[in-house]
């Protein structure tokens, strides 16, 4: 079953910054959507895999995710 969740994301300063998670999320399968805004330190995520699943993905871009804020 496919959730919506947002997670606070640490350490984007620009739209480059949010670009490189926006598509390392992308690029997995259990992903379907995928938007990252670094001014508001955000990402939503409409996807199948375990909120661990999601974090490890955003910190291997090189990022601290801090909470989950919704879903």
């Amino acid at each position: 079953m496919e959730k919506k969740e947002v997670f606070k994301v640490e350490g984007m300063s620009c739209s480059g910054c949010s670009g490189t998670v926006e598509t390392a999320l992308s690029q997995d399968d259990g992903v379907t959507l995928a938007r990252v805004s670094h001014e508001d330190g955000t990402a939503e995520v409409h996807h199948t895999l375990t909120d661990r699943e999601i974090i490890d993905i955003i910190t291997g871009a090189g990022y601290t995710v801090t909470e989950k804020i919704s879903g």
